[in-house]
């Protein structure tokens, strides 16, 4: 079991997002992204809008979980729903990586409702602002 071939590739700019609530086990946020990847690997020729919105809770120490949901838009009209669940460390280099499966119509997308994908964000400063992002096919 391990990383198969990365998909998608990006550099992406976060939205800001805002606190749902507050309480001792730490802090509900809901926040969006959206991304322009380039395919590669089996997806190659496969390049994409992604945008996604999703809910995080980050307690005040150790491991953050978010839950979220998007819509790929591929630039010549077809389009994937995504769905996934992440894991995030913060600090000073913070990092997150989840898994994600998608559900698609159209046949020449018909390979990734068979596909989980485990996305990898690399933060590019402390606030999230900036963000690294890789999928992989999860191969096992």
């Amino acid at each position: 079991m391990g990383l198969g071939q990365k998909l998608w590739e990006s550099k992406s700019k976060s939205n800001p997002g805002f606190i749902k609530d507050i309480k001792m086990e730490g802090i509900t946020s809901v926040y969006s992204w959206m991304a322009q990847m380039k395919g590669v690997g089996k997806a190659k020729n496969v390049d994409c809008n992604l945008k996604v919105t999703g809910m995080s809770m980050t307690p005040p120490k150790g491991i953050g979980k978010s839950k979220d949901q998007g819509v790929l838009m591929t630039t010549t009209g077809d389009m994937a729903i995504v769905k996934g669940i992440d894991l995030m460390k913060m600090g000073p280099k913070p990092m997150e990586v989840g898994l994600c499966s998608f559900m698609t119509m159209p046949e020449k997308l018909g390979w990734l409702n068979e596909t989980i994908a485990v996305v990898v964000f690399e933060a590019l400063d402390v606030m999230w602002n900036e963000v690294n992002i890789s999928i992989y096919e999860w191969t096992f």
